[in-house]
């Protein structure tokens, strides 16, 4: 699904003043009154351009103001929406460091490093790095990883899922028999009253 923002980025990628204007002078969010009005009164301008000359509206003045608001416009949201957000740069960067620390085994075929070095020298050295690997690990949480994206559930969907609950729950009403009421205890009070009431009237 397109966003609005995306077309009237496009619409001013493409100088479609009038399609940028007429969807950007609704916006509401990151968009002041005076800016709302600015677009809106450029797109009138543009759409009825004889009625506004015959009441002395400067059009082309008009339609800059509009034009310049709605390109900040598309200019903001463009870099906000490039900006990738910091728990997914944080996570590629420790993907990739994760991977180059598993390469890390392949340092023994290079001469530069294992010059001089003996069979029993090279295993010191590989569980030497087993350790610093497993400590930048730990002090940079590189298995912590963010969870894959789930499938969003369309509103249709939604709709369908809640509408298949409540009938489900209509139906186990329906075939749910009603539960025979117990009836009330009666309590020590009143058993301790009911005979002395009795033998009262007996008395009598």
């Amino acid at each position: 699904m397109i966003k609005k923002s995306d077309i009237v980025r496009e619409a001013v990628q493409k100088q479609d003043w009038k399609k940028a204007l007429q969807i950007a002078k609704d916006f509401h969010i990151g968009i002041t009154q005076e800016q709302r009005s600015k677009m809106a009164r450029a797109y009138e301008c543009i759409v009825h351009p004889d009625f506004y000359r015959q009441i002395g509206v400067e059009i082309p003045n008009v339609i800059e103001q509009g034009k310049a608001v709605v390109k900040e416009y598309a200019e903001n949201t463009r870099r906000t929406s490039s900006m990738m957000k910091w728990e997914v740069k944080h996570d590629r960067a420790k993907r990739i460091i994760d991977t180059f620390l598993d390469s890390t085994g392949g340092w023994q075929d290079r001469e530069d490093l294992s010059a001089g070095l003996t069979d029993e020298d090279k295993a010191l050295v590989n569980a030497e790095m087993a350790l610093m690997i497993a400590s930048i690990r730990k002090r940079y949480k590189l298995q912590e990883r963010l969870p894959e994206q789930t499938a969003q559930i369309q509103p249709e969907e939604i709709k369908a899922e809640k509408a298949k609950e409540t009938v489900l729950a209509l139906e186990s009403e329906i075939e749910q028999p009603e539960q025979t009421k117990r009836p009330r205890k009666v309590s020590t009070v009143e058993r301790k009253a009911t005979t002395r009431r009795k033998k009262k009237e007996e008395t009598v």
